[in-house]
């Protein structure tokens, strides 16, 4: 891309995602959600950017969802909340990008202790791996094929390759899409029906790229844009917000447990 249509980008992904942040605000805070994490580590020297939480934010995070009174979704219910958001009203799912170990050792037994259905979005060429960038270790095979025996773990699709998909041409992108769907499906035995973009900010996917999730036979696409499903008439079911969790995010949430909790006392 030449300099100019890279400004160009960024400058529509901004405005972009102020309008998915006023279309939030003027919506309502029980319009159902799907949360995105990436690495779960073990102390707060650990976090090393807005991907990583503590294990201790994460289960208070999952802690204040549960006493808020709100129901956690499996697949199933997210595809049919995406259709019909204000039916599925204080509802939210929990999703994981890139896979990384500690999702296994950390994030899962807070999952499963509380019987919480989790979204796994995998990028097979990174399992068992070391992530270049944070130098922390993938998911090993054991560790995956571990969690995917439980009914609890759903398996998605986060590309073979974790590159931006404006990037590819057409005939790329499906291709991307339709070897990762039966990739997946062939090593675990696990039906894929849903798809989230590497990177996934607007700036990094075209319109072209989007349309081809749906031509690779997924049942919906996410997107890393700000945002709750009631928006789904402004991304399209191919593209869909997701609410990235960092421990800023978990800090105001706990903030608020504490804050009520002190005024029960």
């Amino acid at each position: 891309m030449t300099p100019l249509r890279v400004r160009l980008h960024r400058e529509y992904n901004r405005w972009y995602k102020w309008l998915l942040r006023w279309c939030w605000s003027i919506q309502g805070k029980d319009a159902p959600r799907v949360y995105m994490f990436h690495s779960v580590v073990d102390t707060k020297e650990q976090v090393y950017s807005q991907f990583a939480i503590t294990k201790e934010s994460f289960e208070q995070f999952i802690v204040q969802l549960e006493e808020q009174g709100q129901k956690a979704m499996d697949a199933d219910m997210l595809l049919k909340a995406i259709d019909k958001p204000c039916k599925y009203a204080n509802h939210y799912c929990i999703t994981f990008d890139d896979i990384y170990d500690t999702v296994y050792t950390n994030a899962y037994p807070v999952l499963k202790k509380y019987n919480i259905p989790f979204v796994i979005f995998v990028t097979d060429e990174l399992v068992g791996k070391v992530d270049p960038w944070s130098k922390m270790p993938m998911i090993t095979k054991m560790h995956l094929r571990e969690m995917l025996k439980d009914p609890l773990c759903i398996l998605a699709s986060h590309g073979t390759e974790h590159k931006m998909f404006r990037d590819y041409t057409h005939a790329e992108a499906v291709k991307v899409l339709v070897d990762s769907k039966r990739i997946l499906a062939e090593k675990y035995g696990r039906e894929i029906e849903l798809f989230a973009f590497p990177f996934g900010r607007r700036v990094e996917v075209s319109n072209d790229a989007i349309r081809c999730v749906k031509e690779a036979g997924y049942k919906c696409g996410f997107s890393a844009l700000d945002g709750s499903l009631k928006q789904r008439w402004l991304s399209g079911r191919w593209f869909l917000p997701r609410v990235l969790v960092d421990e800023t995010y978990c800090l105001k949430v706990i903030g608020y447990r504490l804050k009520v909790i002190g005024n029960r006392l």
